[in-house]
């Protein structure tokens, strides 16, 4: 007798986000997720929740740009609650970024859910031109703990 057990999407993304930072293949010449994020990690410009804040409040011009997938967004509760915030999948960037920043020299800061993808999308951003672009490592959990605003 088979027993069965019913897995909710919720339960797959924790397992999949769980499991996803620990792949570091570079096999075949084909480099994984965690070579292409530690070699990403050297050039890509990092600011911290503190400055986040700070450069939110300073800076109206500032693009604040959140990688993660809308169902995310949703599953992880919100997110960071700034007038300047937009949702741009990380598979979408390179086609909808312009629509937030046509200046090359507009200043972007990337965020994901845990610093997974968002180092990824600022180097893209850096390498398409864009001369300033930061990556904020502590993501939406960061934020979420720290007990700033989240937007639901």
């Amino acid at each position: 007798m088979f027993k069965m057990k019913i897995i909710t999407l919720s339960s797959v993304l924790v397992l999949s986000l769980t499991i996803m930072p620990t792949i570091q293949a570079d096999v075949a010449g084909i480099k994984g997720g965690s070579v292409l994020q530690a070699e990403v990690a050297k050039h890509v410009k990092n600011i911290s929740t503190t400055e986040l804040k700070k450069l939110l409040k300073d800076n109206p011009e500032v693009a604040l740009v959140d990688v993660r997938l809308p169902s995310e967004v949703k599953s992880m509760g919100g997110a960071i609650k700034a007038r300047q915030n937009v949702n741009i999948p990380r598979g979408w960037l390179e086609w909808r970024i312009t629509n937030v920043a046509l200046d090359k020299n507009t200043p972007i800061i990337v965020y994901c859910g845990a610093n997974v993808r968002s180092p990824l999308a600022a180097d893209t951003l850096t390498k398409m031109g864009y001369t300033n672009v930061k990556n904020y490592a502590d993501g939406y959990i960061g934020w979420k703990r720290a007990g700033l605003p989240i937007a639901q």
